[in-house]
This record gives structure tokens, C-alpha cells and sequence, in this order.
């Protein structure tokens, strides 16, 4: 475990996989809602396979965040919610995938109760990446 904790953290990886989490779930959804909007499949499948790749690399994204972890962090209350939210995201990210997933089998649109949960997301992530980024960006 301790070598993984050197790779993360001689890496920067965390940082890196944020990046990709934090891209592809706001572009999912917003594709999802042009999708609905203008009725387009090539837009539907987009916000399809950009949740996709999301839901595969936000659980990466989550365990680097642990093995990130600075001493400094310990009782920073803005780190601390940084970590526990961003973990909870990165779980609740399944149930969000699993309810695209079956309109994806259906060939359908998302609908607006999905549209909802989705921007609830995207803004729990938002919130989530600037406690994160104020904390290492601050302390620079």
C-alpha cells in the first residue's frame, strides 16, 4: 500500500483523474439536455458514453484522492468535506449511471426527474472540486 501512496503521490495522480471526472460529467448531462431538447440520438449517445467513461474513472479518481492524502489535511474542515463528499459522489455515481444505463437499453431520452438528479450532481461535484482545489491552490 505504501508503494501505491509513493506512485500516487509522486505522480500527482489525483489531480490528473480529477480532471476527467470533472469534465465528463457536466458534459454528459449538458449533452443529455441538448440531446432532449432537439431530440438528437448522436447527442443522447454522447451523454451516454461520456457517463461511461466517467463511471469507470471517478471510483479511480475517489482512491487516489485517499492515497493523496496530505497530514496537513487532517482537520481541515474544507479537506474533510472535500474527501467525504467526493467519496459519497463517487458511490452515488453508480445509482446515476444505473438509471442512464436503462434508458440507454430502452433507446430513450433521459426524462426531467434524471435531468434534475443529474444537475444536483454536477453541482454537489462542482462544490466538491473547489474545496479541494482551494485548499492545494491556496497553500501554494
Amino acid at each position: 500500500m505504501e508503494i501505491l501512496r509513493q506512485f500516487v503521490n509522486a505522480t500527482k495522480l489525483h489531480p490528473i483523474l480529477v480532471n476527467f471526472t470533472a469534465a465528463l460529467i457536466p458534459f454528459s448531462v449538458f449533452s443529455d439536455c441538448l440531446a432532449k431538447y432537439k431530440k438528437n440520438i448522436f447527442l443522447r449517445e454522447t451523454g451516454w458514453w461520456a457517463l461511461l467513461c466517467a463511471t469507470v474513472v471517478t471510483p479511480l479518481t475517489a482512491a487516489a484522492g485517499w492515497l493523496f492524502w496530505m497530514k496537513d489535511d487532517n482537520g481541515v474542515l474544507g479537506m474533510t468535506i472535500h474527501k467525504w463528499l467526493g467519496t459519497s459522489l463517487a458511490i452515488l455515481l453508480f445509482g446515476l449511471f444505473y438509471s442512464r444505463h436503462r434508458l440507454h437499453r430502452q433507446q430513450k431520452f433521459v426524462n426531467s426527474f434524471y435531468i434534475a438528479i443529474a444537475i444536483i450532481f454536477v453541482l454537489a461535484l462542482i462544490v466538491q472540486g473547489h474545496l479541494g482545489g482551494s485548499q492545494t491552490y491556496s497553500s501554494m
